[in-house]
């Protein structure tokens, strides 16, 4: 454990001290040795918080940061499911390889059963991390939510509120929860090319703007998400999260599709 320890906060800057480095590092081992990063405190609550610079914090800061997200939205009803953990494992094993992905698998299950300050880690990483950065979490966090193909009112609540501290606006918590969740009351028919489809998500809500939209505001608004998940902006992230977003780009180039061919003035 103590190789793991070293081996989990190297290279670690933001995300070692405040909530985060306590959670993680309550795991990994409650004593540090000296020549760790994070210095010789007694437990890893001694760590001082880091000062509130703005980055957008290595890959390893936003992973650990994620892993606590991905605590709070499993255990958040009680029973953590097969299909979240595979989801899970598969993350993890993909960006740590083998041997350090099943570790921080196993700390995962354990930081299920611990308490989980939300808003102090949510705003650990809002002060370390680009909006986008923050955007592609959520978006990840909806995605480990519909792994066993259906939510729970107390995961829909807790991403709202994760959402809500990380500071993402209404239309774009609007889009990620319509791509996701959806709604199966107000289908809409749609073709695409020769073959027809029953399109059951509201094409605006996707593109996070109101069926009042003009056409002019309807294009802006499938511009800037489609920039949001442009290959170049997520070509940074894991591969589960670059997956995401290309699956992403499909919903929304699909509602753009359905509100043209609803709009004569746009075809």
């Amino acid at each position: 454990m103590a190789n793991f320890t070293k081996w989990l906060f190297a290279g670690l800057g933001w995300a070692i001290g405040g909530p985060i480095g306590a959670l993680l590092g309550y795991f990994v081992g409650k004593a540090f040795s000296s020549d760790n990063l994070i210095g010789s405190g007694n437990t890893a609550y001694d760590s001082p918080h880091r000062g509130p610079y703005r980055n957008t914090g290595s890959q390893q800061d936003i992973n650990a940061a994620l892993m606590v997200l991905i605590a709070a939205v499993m255990k958040v009803d009680g029973n953590v499911k097969r299909s979240e953990l595979d989801y899970v494992k598969r993350f993890l094993l993909q960006n740590y390889g083998e041997e350090h992905g099943k570790e921080m698998l196993h700390v995962l299950q354990q930081m299920v059963e611990r308490d989980i300050p939300i808003d102090q880690v949510c705003n650990q990483i809002k002060v370390n991390t680009d909006y986008n950065t923050r955007y592609h979490m959520v978006d990840f966090l909806f995605g480990l939510g519909a792994a066993d193909g259906a939510f729970h009112q107390s995961e829909v609540n807790m991403l709202r509120l994760i959402a809500q501290y990380l500071g993402i606006s209404t239309g774009d918590y609007t889009s990620i929860f319509e791509r996701h969740v959806g709604h199966t009351d107000n289908g809409y028919s749609h073709s695409s090319g020769s073959s027809s489809s029953r399109y059951t998500k509201d094409p605006y809500r996707v593109l996070g703007i109101e069926s009042t939209a003009t056409d002019d505001e309807v294009r802006k608004a499938y511009r800037r998400m489609a920039m949001k998940y442009h290959p170049d902006r997520v070509a940074g992230m894991s591969e589960e999260m670059q997956r995401n977003a290309a699956e992403q780009m499909k919903e929304i180039n699909q509602a753009y599709d359905v509100i043209k061919s609803r709009r004569p003035s746009m075809k």
